[in-house]
């Protein structure tokens, strides 16, 4: 409400290294793979660029990607900051802390979902600063989990409360009950946070779960425990959403490609 949408800094996260792609590119980070010809995390970059949001844009990388990744945005005005170790997606924000200490707000993003929009990218990040949200998130609700959108099933899980309506928690389909399972409306990890919320908080994060990882989702609990002011935002196509950890679900991202510019 009172911070101009210009003090907004992206995270993208982008140190995986993919190794279910591996059979179909060998050695090729999971966001360098090609969609339409160019990186995924290029596509991501394009809109961001295009949003007009950004005051600043830092990718996260790990040690075994840096090279690649810094190779292949040679040229583009973005900072780098390392993950050093894989301990998980609310580490990995944390280690960008240091490149962002001035923003006011904090966008995060992933490099291996390709299909983001502008429009949603500037949307989200509208809403969350006019509203003086202390954590925003999109949404992807779905009827179910059947044809091309049967990768979603592998996403968290958005919980909320059966009277109320309100958002409980998210919770990642490794560590899900079979009845959250059943849950249709799930959580692409798109976030926008208040800064001074996000490093207050975010280092509470533990990593009791089946991964032994930090995960940024977790920070949805205490914000609900805090309660925090905490908005969603229903993704308008959830097919922006998409991401790929196989050479099957790279042919589906191909194809919506293909449709979503049609």
């Amino acid at each position: 409400m009172n911070a101009p949408i210009s003090k907004v800094d992206v995270v993208i996260l982008a140190a995986g290294q993919g190794k279910r792609m591996h059979q179909a590119f060998p050695g090729v980070p999971k966001v360098l793979v090609p969609l339409h010809g160019r990186p995924m995390l290029l596509h991501v970059l394009d809109a961001v660029d295009a949003s007009g949001i950004a005051a600043r844009v830092t990718v996260v990388v790990g040690p075994a990607v840096e090279k690649k990744v810094r190779a292949a945005l040679a040229g583009r005005d973005v900072r780098f900051v390392l993950q050093p170790e894989p301990k998980g997606t609310g580490h990995a924000v944390l280690c960008a802390r240091p490149a962002v200490s001035k923003a006011d707000h904090v966008l995060v993003l992933y490099g291996d979902q390709p299909l983001i929009s502008s429009a949603t990218i500037h949307g989200v990040t509208q809403h969350h600063v006019s509203t003086g949200a202390d954590m925003t998130m999109l949404t992807v609700p779905l009827p179910d989990f059947s044809g091309w959108r049967s990768s979603f099933a592998d996403w968290g899980r958005i919980v909320r409360d059966s009277g109320s309506g309100r958002v409980v928690k998210s919770v990642e389909a490794k560590d899900a009950s079979a009845t959250e399972l059943r849950i249709t409306e799930v959580n692409p990890s798109f976030y926008c946070f208040r800064a001074p919320w996000l490093w207050e908080h975010l280092p509470q994060v533990g990593c009791d779960n089946v991964q032994g990882e930090y995960y940024l989702p977790d920070v949805l609990g205490i914000a609900v425990a805090q309660k925090a002011k905490l908005e969603t935002v229903a993704a308008h196509d959830s097919r922006e959403t998409l991401g790929a950890n196989t050479p099957e679900q790279l042919a589906v991202l191909e194809r919506t490609y293909n449709e979503l510019r049609a």
